[in-house]
């Protein structure tokens, strides 16, 4: 991985942590970056992102280096790493944030960052601006009593010591969300009525690690290592084999299913057989699945008749990850065009890598995209595994049999296929 993104993930570093930190916390936020990285390409969320390699820093560097290659990992799944400049003390559990338990994201104490004074902060707040903000207005009947209370309340705090919740106005606000639309350094604040003036400790939302806290371990002889085993709970350190770079699709098996052969022709006009198209653009799929690293099995490689329950027998003895299984369709309109993709009732991964195909065909090819469908298909049905009965084109309409016959189109078919899975797997980004 840091073959192609050791630049960015330099940058990002520079960007985020002050150079002057110990190395072994700049280490951290290079591992940091780096997960968040593969986590993104994983979902596929990846977005490329400008940027001047003279804002990198040597340490930066020095500190991807030293990390090459590694991400935090939970479950076998890079992690959200999140982190904040200081957390005041402890860290928080996600519920308080994100609304949902994570267990690698919890609460832990941080003395470092209790003792550390300046983090503490004085934001002064006119009553007006608070007013403004929360669209509310007070009487101005300077007679009646207004207390406090009925402007700022709050209502709970974390473990952590953060406002959970607040009253404002008599309405409920969550801390977090207050703490931001005041510009409020943390959610770890109280509040004294001068103007309203809230002291707040800490920076940043308090979830992950904090980087004044990884710093000052680091200056007392923690590693990395520990440094994120503290902050992130039973997390490991992984190491991305380099061979993801050059063959995305490694480990993954899958099946392809050339429709008909032999006898059986399929559909046919006066220029093509869809027995001879189907193993046309099975042969082609299968050359550059197996150059991206995919282990991929043929219910058949020549012209020869195989039954369907032959083929499911294959398919099972397999046991892919996908099953891919390529045909044409028919019309007596000669003017119905364009490819199509069935897949299982409730098979969702068939349907996304279907809907991908499509969209693929139709954007780089202008193949009509006719939609990926709900079907009973025997052979999806029987097979056991996710899959895609695909049908890529009409052999019925004078100009995509046309097309169907150049070898160049049916290459050009076959390489928007490949890409549409490779962009499933996420991992087009590392080709």
């Amino acid at each position: 991985m840091d073959r192609k993104f050791r630049n960015l993930i330099a940058y990002k570093v520079s960007k985020n942590i002050p150079q002057e930190f110990h190395i072994q916390a700049i280490m951290c936020q290079a591992i940091i970056e780096r997960t968040n990285i593969f986590r993104s390409i994983s979902d596929g969320d990846f977005k490329k992102e400008e940027f001047n390699i003279e804002d990198i820093y040597d340490k930066a560097l020095e500190a991807v280096d030293n990390t090459h290659n590694l991400v935090i990992m939970f479950n076998d799944s890079p992690i959200c790493a999140y982190y904040h400049i200081c957390c005041g003390g402890s860290t928080e559990n996600s519920e308080y944030l994100l609304n949902t338990k994570i267990d690698y994201l919890r609460g832990i104490t941080c003395e470092e960052c209790m003792k550390n004074k300046e983090s503490e902060n004085i934001v002064d707040v006119d009553l007006e601006e608070l007013e403004s903000i929360f669209k509310f207005k007070i009487s101005q009947n300077l007679m009646n009593e207004y207390s406090i209370n009925n402007m700022l309340k709050v209502l709970g705090k974390t473990n952590g010591n953060r406002v959970e919740n607040i009253l404002v106005f008599n309405e409920k606000v969550k801390g977090s969300v207050f703490s931001e639309s005041l510009n409020l350094d943390s959610s770890r604040f109280g509040f004294r009525p001068i103007k309203i003036r809230f002291y707040t400790k800490g920076i940043g939302h308090g979830l992950g690690l904090c980087q004044y806290g990884a710093n000052e371990k680091a200056k007392n002889n923690w590693n990395y290592e520990k440094i994120l085993n503290h902050y992130y709970t039973n997390i490991n350190l992984y190491k991305l084999d380099n061979f993801n770079l050059d063959l995305p699709l490694k480990n993954k098996k899958i099946f392809l299913d050339a429709g008909h052969g032999g006898e059986d022709c399929g559909y046919t006009n006066d220029l093509i057989t869809e027995k001879e198209v189907s193993l046309k653009v099975t042969m082609k799929l299968k050359e550059k699945l197996e150059k991206s690293g995919a282990s991929v099995y043929l219910s058949r490689s020549i012209d020869e008749y195989v039954c369907l329950d032959k083929r499911i027998k294959m398919i099972k003895k397999a046991n892919p990850d996908f099953l891919l299984s390529i045909h044409l369709n028919k019309s007596k309109f000669e003017g119905v065009s364009g490819a199509e993709a069935i897949y299982y009732w409730g098979d969702t991964n068939g349907k996304l890598i279907g809907e991908n195909i499509l969209s693929n065909l139709k954007n780089n090819m202008n193949i009509k995209n006719r939609g990926a469908k709900e079907g009973r298909i025997y052979i999806l049905k029987e097979s056991g595994c996710n899959g895609v009965y695909c049908e890529l084109g009409y052999i019925s309409n004078p100009v995509e049999s046309k097309l169907l016959e150049d070898d160049d189109v049916i290459d050009k078919m076959a390489e928007n296929i490949v890409y549409s899975i490779l962009e499933y797997y996420g991992n087009n980004i590392l080709t």
